[in-house]
């Protein structure tokens, strides 16, 4: 039965991801890739912050599959990603619990939860979380102490999570101090060794090619030294985060038992999940955690529910416990729910790709494959003109927000190339240019003296007008 409903929660999940839900395709997986296997290099003239695995990720299955749509090709990749996810839980929560229904309810949570947040295709933390949920299944696979291999395995995947966002360092270190308790040093020895081997080869491939003060300048001074704008926690995602994550509680105590502890390292990890939601909260950092908060729920419902199956044998606890669930019942149905409303581009567009149809219809027309482009502001979204348009940017290319021009050598050395060549194209979102400035101004500036307005486009979903202009030959 729970096999079923495995299977059944799976075909849901593949139809819905592909042809009713609407996530957003980012400029990480999308556009960067598409100027990596054009020549451009990862913190050479492409000035990212991000880790960059998902950027090489995305550059391989493009190279590979490179007549595929861009844009199809990473919503296939997001969603053999979520099953993965979604049979992961399964088999982990089953196994923990020694129960298939805990697996089944896992995995059913998963589900409902997944596109609450999972609103980016292909992100960092979902990458993240997928890296450290398989290290999570081969430690709890063995029946005893893992063996050295398996240390190793699971060393090797919590280094794999590193190269796809930053934040999981914390969990490699939590992991580390959990091996220190629970099993001896030689195991640790092991796992730390395995869990630098992978950070070290990318570290030694960007020293090869000279690129490795660079990538500390914007994968770590970058980020650590404040130049982003933050973004506080507002009241709807807090409603959410409490809302999904009211079972791990349960599960939290019920682990501090004698007999149980040794599924505190699934807390643990939970734990560092939840940091990837700092600085800049919104619901796609909840990825980071959602894979062991099913897991944790799903075991919760699996010891729970049995015990409540005969209404008329309820005690008052039990009473008091059936409503608390029938309120978090009716508040996971209306949190899930609603992303399923498809937006006005229609079910199963892709956001931040599709909206620019008629711009990319209209610059094919007009423009040559060897002229340039650029985009201000270049966000997360609007950068994917370049791949739908086949028009490179001229020289060194950065994201259009305005901490992206903090650092002081930014600006100049935009300018600098743009005296020298400057794009061929530029494409203007009036409407979001308040956030890029100031950094954007003088860009601007050279922009309405040296370029022609050629055409303008009305109404770009989420954008605005586009205004596009031309360099005179």
């Amino acid at each position: 039965m729970t096999r079923r409903l495995l299977l059944a929660l799976i075909l849901f999940q593949v139809l819905s991801h592909l042809f009713w839900l609407s996530p957003a395709a980012h400029s990480g997986q999308l556009a960067i890739p598409w100027m990596m296997n054009r020549g451009k290099t990862l913190f050479g003239d492409i000035w990212e912050q991000h880790a960059p695995g998902s950027s090489l990720l995305g550059a391989a299955a493009q190279a590979l599959l490179s007549t595929v749509d861009p844009a199809l090709l990473v919503k296939v990749l997001n969603t053999v990603l979520v099953v993965a996810l979604t049979l992961l839980i399964y088999h982990l929560a089953s196994r923990l619990s020694g129960k298939p229904s805990a697996g089944a309810l896992a995995a059913l949570y998963w589900v409902w939860w997944e596109p609450v947040y999972g609103n980016i295709m292909l992100y960092f933390d979902t990458l993240l979380a997928l890296c450290v949920l398989l290290a999570l299944n081969v430690y709890y696979h063995a029946e005893g102490r893992p063996t050295l291999k398996q240390i190793a395995l699971i060393g090797g995947l919590m280094g794999a999570a590193t190269l796809f966002k930053q934040h999981a360092w914390l969990a490699v270190a939590l992991v580390g101090l959990w091996l220190i308790f629970a099993e001896d040093r030689r195991s640790l020895l092991v796992y730390a060794l395995a869990a630098l081997a992978l950070p070290a080869l990318q570290w030694l491939a960007l020293a090869a090619g000279g690129l490795l003060d660079s990538y500390i300048f914007w994968n770590w001074t970058f980020n650590l030294h404040g130049y982003m704008d933050g973004v506080p926690l507002d009241g709807d995602l807090f409603r959410k985060l409490l809302l999904g994550n009211l079972l791990v509680f349960p599960f939290a105590l019920l682990a501090l038992r004698r007999d149980k502890l040794r599924l505190l390292l699934l807390v643990l990890v939970w734990l560092a999940g939840l940091t990837v939601l700092y600085p800049r909260f919104g619901e796609i950092h909840g990825m980071g955690h959602l894979p062991f908060a099913a897991v944790m729920s799903g075991i919760v419902l699996a010891w729970t529910v049995p015990q409540m199956t005969n209404p008329r044998q309820w005690q008052l606890s039990q009473t008091v416990v059936a409503g608390l669930a029938l309120g978090i019942g009716v508040g996971w149905l209306w949190t899930g729910s609603v992303t399923y409303i498809p937006t006005s581009l229609g079910p199963g567009a892709t956001l931040g790709y599709d909206e620019f149809d008629e711009v990319v219809a209209q610059l094919l027309l007009a423009s040559e494959p060897e002229e340039t482009l650029f985009v201000l502001p270049e966000t997360d979204s609007t950068p994917q003109l370049h791949a739908r348009t086949g028009l490179l940017p001229p020289g060194a290319w950065i994201k259009g927000w305005r901490w992206y021009f903090r650092p002081d050598f930014v600006l100049p050395a935009l300018i600098e190339e743009w005296s020298r060549q400057a794009p061929t194209w530029v494409v203007v979102f009036p409407d979001m240019i308040p956030a890029g400035q100031p950094g954007i101004a003088q860009l601007l500036a050279i922009v309405q003296r040296e370029h022609q307005l050629q055409f303008t486009v009305d109404g770009v979903f989420g954008h605005g007008p586009a205004q596009v202009y031309r360099l005179p030959a």
